[in-house]
């Protein structure tokens, strides 16, 4: 991620995991939709995060150049414009696409919006000081939650060594032991599979996942197993809200 001096507040994984859950509670498939959020603040980053990896493309408006430097540097947004039209160029074929993109907009906040109204730009969602428009939102944009409403325990794991190698295998453990009747799985698996890819190099070393108890004990008896079996030949630590435990052969 950025480095000190980039003077950015950036979220942790489970931050970013929350928003994640949060935009995907409004609707499990979000290619080609667009979400509109205010200022690149560590909830403002996490929000960008979070629709890459759900699919969606965001258009965020922040004012300062200097933290939306930040945010590009960081991995968390894809482009940065200083006009609408700039922005539109790029969202417009991406959305069509169904593909996900982060585009950072620097400007007046309150001018911008005046001008996504104006020219009848419509996302999807909204966040931040967006919703103070309440043209959007009558137009059926829908208002992003804010809080994390699913039952269950944060459990979180990372390798001794070699993450980048063993770290994809126990997702597949971890994809495989949803209950594939509950309704969050299909966008828990999709974050599994993505979320290595937007975070950033800090992150990517972590996971982070909501599961339910009969899931996380499923979880990590396979793990356990495919350890002590040799499979896993790696030391891993497995957190279930905020305990630890150390599987080793």
């Amino acid at each position: 991620m950025a480095s000190s001096q980039d003077s950015q507040d950036f979220p942790n994984l489970k931050e970013v995991y929350e928003r994640f859950a949060a935009v995907t509670a409004l609707s499990p498939e979000l290619g080609g939709s667009l979400l509109l959020y205010t200022e690149l603040d560590r909830s403002g980053v996490a929000l960008a995060m979070a629709a890459n990896v759900a699919g969606a493309a965001s258009l965020g408006l922040e004012p300062n150049l200097t933290r939306a430097k930040a945010a590009i540097r960081s991995g968390a947004c894809d482009f940065l414009v200083n006009t609408l039209d700039e922005a539109l160029r790029i969202l417009k074929n991406e959305i069509r696409k169904k593909k996900p993109v982060s585009v950072v907009l620097v400007g007046d906040v309150q001018a911008n919006v005046a001008e996504i109204v104006e020219r009848g730009m419509q996302p999807e969602i909204v966040s931040g000081r967006v919703v103070e428009t309440g043209a959007l939102v009558e137009r059926g944009a829908r208002r992003l939650g804010s809080g994390l409403s699913q039952d269950g325990a944060a459990v979180s794991w990372s390798a001794a060594r070699e993450p980048l190698r063993w770290l994809p295998v126990v997702d597949r453990l971890a994809a495989a032991a949803l209950d594939p009747e509950a309704a969050t799985t299909a966008a828990r698996r999709r974050w599994i599979e993505a979320a290595p890819r937007y975070v950033g190099r800090a992150m990517a070393a972590q996971r982070y996942l909501w599961m339910s108890a009969a899931e996380c004990e499923a979880f990590v008896s396979t793990v356990r197993r495919e350890v002590e079996n040799g499979g896993i030949p790696v030391a891993l630590t497995v957190s279930r809200d905020g305990v630890e435990a150390v599987i080793a052969s």
